[in-house]
């Protein structure tokens, strides 16, 4: 999915908590500390005829310091909310961005997608608090 922008994310190792996983994959990436880490969605995602399929634990967090390092992984930068939509991100981040964003949003559910990340099907519930 090169040239497309995403949030930033990782795996979880064998016997590390999910929680503890988020905020190790934060700092290793951007080398930030991050507080009030609060889980937004959870999504199983299946790439169209292939055998590859992930969970996604999708969160947000807070953090004190904006200066991010060097990523090998790709280019980091902050984006402001209202902006995000215009870059090009992966088409399945693209459709839960609101849900995301939404404070009062909790979501679960499937998506289906192709090799570039672009979304096929979608069976995702969201709850509102």
């Amino acid at each position: 999915m090169k040239n497309t922008w995403t949030g930033v994310g990782g795996k979880t190792n064998f016997e590390e908590d999910i929680h503890t996983s988020c905020c190790r994959e934060i700092h290793e990436e951007t080398g930030l500390e991050v507080t009030g880490l609060t889980l937004k969605g959870v999504v199983k995602t299946i790439l169209h005829n292939a055998d590859s399929s992930w969970l996604l634990f999708v969160y947000t967090a807070k953090t004190e310091n904006s200066n991010v390092k060097k990523c090998d992984e790709g280019t980091l930068s902050w984006v402001p909310i209202d902006d995000a939509l215009s870059y090009n991100l992966i088409g399945f981040i693209r459709s839960l961005f609101p849900h995301i964003i939404d404070s009062t949003a909790f979501f679960e559910g499937t998506l289906v997608h192709n090799q570039q990340g672009d979304l096929i099907t979608s069976n995702i519930a969201v709850q509102h608090k």
